[in-house]
């Protein structure tokens, strides 16, 4: 059976997509060497599930569908600029989300162990919920993005509430990857 390849996500508000590709323009006006993400390919990764087969598709969907049920939208900060692996040798550069994050860090639990019986192996490392704004090109301009980050590591871009859970699937294409929802779950109030 065939492969593709998908992730599960929360959407992003259009006016929180906004501010964040308003402060992609601000970087991009400072610095060169780094690949921006599409601000409407912007969102919250909860799991990366990487080649399904086709005929899961529906059973990951009636999953998240039965996950999301009495869940209520998770209201989160988006705020502070910084980096991985760290800011003096940054990779991917990203936007965090501070403050509270227990049903966040609970339900995207939930997730992985739901998941881990359909044959998606648990995530080693902890869950760091952020938002990926670009990757840094191989080589260039590190201490220009270090001296950004420690600029930006205290900019508030507000607040939202996450209330569609998204089962995406993800074909990479040479001028970047392209998203289409296979299953679109609003979290219940």
């Amino acid at each position: 059976m065939a492969k593709i390849r998908t992730f599960i996500a929360l959407e992003l508000p259009q006016d929180l997509k906004k501010a964040l590709a308003d402060l992609q323009q601000d970087l991009r006006s400072r610095t060169d060497c780094v690949r921006w993400v599409k601000p409407e390919h912007i969102h919250l990764t909860l799991k990366f599930l990487g080649p399904t087969e086709e005929g899961l598709v529906d059973p990951i969907g009636r999953i998240l569908a039965n996950l999301a049920q009495g869940v209520f939208p998770f209201r989160t900060q988006i705020a502070g600029l910084g980096a991985f692996p760290n800011s003096r040798n940054p990779k991917v550069i990203w936007v965090g989300m501070p403050g509270e994050q227990g049903s966040l860090l609970r339900f995207q639990q939930q997730l992985e162990d739901t998941l881990a019986p359909v044959g998606f192996a648990k995530e080693k490392r902890s869950f760091a919920p952020h938002l990926t704004l670009g990757r840094v090109k191989e080589g260039k301009g590190k201490k220009e993005l270090e001296q950004l980050i420690a600029e930006y590591q205290n900019e508030n871009l507000g607040n939202f509430a996450a209330d569609t859970l998204i089962f995406f699937r993800s074909d990479l294409q040479p001028n970047g990857p392209v998203y289409s929802a296979l299953k679109t779950i609003k979290l219940y109030k």
